[in-house]
């Protein structure tokens, strides 16, 4: 009764705190373009970075590079961009701050990728859910949705200059933000279950 209580050891694969790095230089450029959009100071935000995150915008036209695309989304990009502000920074505490193997941990990884999973699950029907989805997202109009007749010839000629299968290569990164979050909280939920269970067992 009176002996020093064991530490609870949650460990997550290795791979969770490799995708968490790569996470974080991705989602830290999104918002660092985005944000630059919204506070017009995309001057000063380096030319590869703005060049890169234009050319997904002709995939999908909240990112644009004329901002249109960013106002049509009635303020759900910038808020996103708000959020993944924060979920860089409890990735990053888990990266550098907490020490791995412990509850905290799990639980912070477990709390971000939740966060992750359900936010980027809800910019898909709010892209369905505007004015004109095949006009956002051009890649629509692979699988048989029409724009409206004043937007026909953009979403034309976005296909012409890019087809459907690089339309789908360059949105399909959004698909990653589903999955891999999914896989973490399904990991760290596992390794909580399991730490907890077995330490009921030997308590």
């Amino acid at each position: 009764m009176g002996g020093n209580r064991a530490i609870l050891l949650v460990p997550l694969p290795a791979w969770v705190a490799w995708w968490f790095m790569v996470a974080v230089v991705l989602v830290s450029i999104d918002c660092t373009y985005v944000l630059g959009m919204k506070y017009d100071v995309v001057q000063y935000v380096p030319s590869l970075i703005t060049d890169l995150w234009t050319r997904y915008g002709e995939s999908d036209a909240q990112y644009s590079g004329d901002g249109v695309g960013m106002e049509a989304s009635n303020g759900w990009i910038i808020t996103q961009s708000l959020f993944n502000v924060a979920e860089v920074f409890l990735m990053v505490v888990y990266l550098i701050r907490l020490q791995q193997r412990t509850i905290t941990a799990a639980l912070t990884a477990l709390t971000v990728s939740v966060a992750t999973f359900w936010k980027t699950c809800l910019y898909m029907p709010i892209i369905l859910h505007s004015e004109d989805p095949v006009s956002m997202v051009p890649l629509l109009r692979c699988t048989g949705m029409s724009p409206l007749a004043k937007n026909a010839a953009h979403v034309q000629a976005m296909l012409a200059k890019e087809g459907c299968g690089m339309q789908f290569f360059k949105f399909q990164f959004n698909f990653w933000w589903i999955v891999m979050p999914f896989a973490v909280a399904a990991a760290a939920w596992s390794a909580i279950s399991h730490a907890v269970t077995k330490n009921a067992k030997t308590a």
